[in-house]
C-alpha cells in the first residue's frame, strides 16, 4: 500500500471511530490524541502570523518621532497635530508620525518604578536614533541637556525660524556647563491648543543624534508658523 492510501485508510478509521462515539467521548478522544497536534498547529499559526506583521511593519517609514513627558491633560488628542504635519509634508498612509505621552519622570524626589520604566524607555530609544523631538517640562529638560541630549536651537535652527522663536528660548546648560537655547516654551505655540498637552509650560528640545533634525524643524515650524 503507498503511503498516500495509508493515510487515507487511516483517516477512514478515524472518521468511523468517531462517528460511533458520542459527543463526550469524540471531544475527550480528540484533546487526548490531538492535543500535541493541535498545539504545534496553533504555534505555527502564531508564527506566520507574527512573521506576516513584522513584513508589514516593514512596509510603513517612520517620518518623526516624539516623546511627551509628564503630559497630564485629560484628556491629549495627537490625532488632530498628526493629521496637520502630515498633510504639511505631504505624507501617505504607510508615514508614520508618532506621538508618544505615555511617559512620567518626576527628578529631584524618590525614583517610583514608573520613572525607572520612562527612564529606561527614553535611554533606549535614544540610544536607538529613533527619537527626534522631547517635549517635557524644565526639569527633564535641564536633566537631559546636562547629559548632551539637545541640538543648541541657536545653531541648528534656520535664521527666520531662529528669529520667529528665539524670545521663547530656554537656556540651561550642557554637560561641559556651557550655557546654550536647549529648548522653546511652546505657550506662544498652537501646540497646547492642537493637543490640550497637560504640561504647563512645555519646552520642545530636538534630540542631539537625530537622523531626522529636518523634519523636527519643519514640525516646530507648524507650530508657530500655521
Amino acid at each position: 500500500m503507498s503511503f498516500k492510501d495509508s493515510l487515507k485508510s487511516g483517516a477512514r478509521e478515524e472518521g468511523k471511530k468517531l462517528k460511533e462515539m458520542s459527543t463526550r467521548d469524540k471531544v475527550w478522544y480528540i484533546w487526548e490524541y490531538y492535543k500535541i497536534h493541535m498545539f504545534v498547529a496553533v504555534v505555527l499559526l502564531f508564527l506566520l502570523y507574527a512573521i506576516g506583521v513584522i513584513f508589514y511593519q516593514k512596509t510603513f517609514t517612520t517620518q518623526l518621532s516624539t516623546i511627551i513627558i509628564n503630559d497630564t491633560g485629560t484628556p491629549s488628542d495627537y490625532e488632530s497635530l498628526t493629521n496637520r504635519f502630515k498633510s504639511r509634508m505631504n505624507y501617505g498612509k504607510k508615514d508614520r508620525v508618532e506621538f508618544d505621552n505615555s511617559l512620567y519622570l518626576t527628578l529631584g524626589g524618590t525614583t517610583s518604578e514608573m520613572d525607572y520604566a520612562s527612564m529606561a524607555k527614553i535611554t533606549a530609544i535614544v540610544a536607538s536614533q529613533d527619537l527626534d523631538i522631547m517635549i517635557c517640562d524644565a526639569d527633564n529638560i535641564d536633566h537631559y541637556a546636562s547629559n548632551g541630549g539637545y541640538l543648541d536651537l541657536e545653531e541648528a535652527l534656520p535664521a527666520d525660524l531662529w528669529e520667529l522663536v528665539q524670545e521663547d528660548a530656554y537656556y540651561t546648560a550642557d554637560e561641559d556647563g556651557s550655557i546654550h537655547a536647549f529648548a522653546i516654551d511652546l505657550q506662544k505655540s498652537h501646540f497646547t491648543e492642537w493637543t490640550n498637552c497637560g504640561l504647563d509650560p512645555a519646552y520642545l528640545g530636538l534630540v542631539s543624534n537625530s537622523k531626522r533634525t529636518e523634519t523636527a524643524i519643519e514640525f516646530l515650524r507648524l507650530l508657530y508658523q500655521d
